[in-house]
């Protein structure tokens, strides 16, 4: 038996409301009907994308999360960007400034993937939070007009200090993340 899954820094409470707030401007300023917005129970910082694990890989990756030393890591939001298709608005997400700690734990926890022979997406670690997936090309065109036009300068600093190992469930309500493990080095 498998299981999708991945390895993230759960979001702080403040950070999540603070993005709920973004998305709910934005929903009512512009009623679009193609965008998939983020729960915020599923936002998160990816630090590895596993895909299908077998289920008895699970207790080594515990393990990797049990055994990680890392520090809680103030982080300062961005900005909102977009990764695109074609040029074509894919997903609106929340960039976050580089912690050195924040990569130093991302970059030690997927050497320690690779030492055990676990594979994972290998994407350069790229520190933003998925806000909202983008349907279609009109919505995501509209979306961008929109976010770009109202850059909103946050600085407020947010304190990550968990790591959690998520499974990916598919409903048809859509995804739902459920955590597995989680190290949470809250002080």
């Amino acid at each position: 038996m498998s299981k999708r899954l991945f390895l993230a820094y759960k979001l702080p409470t403040d950070l999540r409301n603070e993005l709920l707030v973004l998305q709910h401007k934005m929903k009512n300023n512009l009623q679009l009907s193609g965008i998939s917005w983020v729960k915020p129970d599923n936002m998160h910082i990816t630090i590895a994308f596993l895909g299908q694990v077998e289920d008895r890989a699970i207790s080594v990756l515990e393990n990797i999360v049990r055994t990680q030393q890392f520090s809680p890591s103030s982080v300062k939001g961005d900005r909102m960007s977009f990764f695109s298709r074609n040029n074509i608005p894919s997903v609106l997400y929340y960039g976050l400034l580089n912690t050195s700690e924040l990569e130093r734990t991302a970059n030690d926890i997927r050497a320690r993937l690779v030492d055990k022979s676990i594979d994972f997406d290998r994407k350069p670690f790229n520190p933003h939070i998925t806000v909202a997936r983008i349907k279609d090309e009109e919505s995501g065109i509209a979306l961008r007009e929109y976010v770009m036009g109202r850059q909103d300068s946050q600085q407020q600093p947010f304190k990550i200090s968990s790591i959690t190992l998520y499974e990916s469930r598919f409903s048809e309500s859509g995804p739902q993340y459920v955590s597995l493990f989680e190290k949470n080095q809250e002080v």
